[in-house]
């Protein structure tokens, strides 16, 4: 996805000074672009305490705990990883994706740390979807393979069990040689697979309702709910839910849009947030520019938030808030149960890309 350029009003884009005093928000890593390029870092308060310059447009991040370390996804096709040390801001590897394969631009570690799993196109295998077994003690080097049962898969997570993966199975077959163009598109086939990660098995599988409802983003509460959303590959607009709810043994769930008035006109959701007590969700939604609030109990919207070009959702615990960002450089919170979005800071030039990761 091309990354939007808008001309904004004095009232979208608000006052940068006044943004860059209100700094009440766990730092977050993200790939940004700006007129020096394409970028992967951590933003602290507001400026970029650690910025790395790279070839090409990262898309998600995570930090590694337990080693102290900020680990930075290519964007599919890419196949680099980044690891920078979160304290000194040193660039410690750069990870090339085995001969034959290549990133989706997302990953999660192991409850233990000590491994990580990463989505990846088997192009060796006609684009058959992998996740990828590094183990972060020998200088991340890639340990196995393992098959997803599904073409595209895109993000994943960790279910609270520590054994089993959640992958997001966007369903969309793309080669190297044929840049991002689909070439399955009569006959995609998202779903939503659970992975066990010690016998390499899918041990559950749920279909997407409609064939081209590519499901790409995807969070998981404490208690287990996965919500995930869609971005639909046909005729635009689709008319479909394009946020979904499921728990282990059930049935993937539409959430309600409830008495909200929201019409999709571009069907793409960006990122998707639980908090940490599993109340809330939030989606993104950058073609729409809006973002979406979610009461995870009754499984319906809440409120719809106007914030142009939205992009990254993550929630921070320390704060109680959602921080969002967007292409236009802000940062903002989103506080369940407050009218309107309150800004947090302001990067002038910088275009965020669709994910944020807190350094929490």
């Amino acid at each position: 996805m091309q990354r939007r350029h808008f001309i904004l009003s004095a009232t979208a884009l608000l006052c940068a000074p006044a943004l860059a005093k209100s700094a009440n928000f766990t730092p977050v890593l993200s790939a940004a672009s700006d007129t020096a390029g394409k970028h992967i870092g951590l933003w602290r308060d507001d400026h970029w305490q650690i910025s790395k310059t790279i070839p090409h447009r990262g898309h998600d991040s995570l930090f590694h705990r337990q080693r102290q370390e900020l680990v930075f996804f290519s964007r599919r096709p890419g196949r680099e990883m980044y690891i920078i040390d979160a304290r000194s801001g040193a660039l410690r590897h750069t990870i090339s994706s085995n001969a034959g394969y290549h990133y989706y631009g997302h990953g999660c570690t192991s409850a233990d740390g000590r491994f990580l799993y990463t989505t990846e196109n088997n192009i060796a295998d006609n684009g058959a979807g992998s996740i990828g077994v590094y183990d972060c003690e020998q200088s991340y080097q890639c340990i196995a393979h393992m098959s997803c049962d599904g073409i595209g898969p895109h993000e994943l997570a960790l279910m609270p069990d520590g054994k089993t993966l959640v992958i997001a199975i966007g369903g969309i077959k793309t080669l190297p040689a044929s840049g991002r163009e689909t070439l399955n598109a009569d006959s995609l086939a998202p779903a939503l697979h659970y992975l066990d990660i010690a016998s390499g098995e899918i041990v559950e599988r749920q279909a997407a309702p409609h064939f081209q409802l590519s499901l790409r983003h995807l969070d998981v509460s404490p208690d287990g709910q996965v919500v995930v959303g869609a971005q639909f590959q046909g005729s635009l607009p689709s008319r479909l839910p394009l946020v979904y709810s499921h728990r282990r043994g059930g049935k993937l769930t539409a959430m309600d849009y409830g008495e909200q008035h929201l019409q999709f006109k571009k069907d793409y959701i960006a990122s998707v947030s639980i908090d940490d007590r599993g109340e809330h969700a939030v989606s993104s939604c950058p073609r729409d520019n809006v973002v979406c609030l979610w009461d995870l109990k009754h499984q319906k919207l809440l409120k719809v938030y106007p914030l142009r070009d939205s992009a990254g959702a993550i929630y921070d615990p320390n704060f109680t808030q959602f921080i969002l960002s967007n292409g236009s450089g802000q940062l903002m919170a989103l506080k369940p149960g407050q009218p309107t979005l309150t800004p947090l800071a302001y990067a002038a030039g910088t275009q965020w890309d669709n994910h944020l990761t807190l350094l929490s």
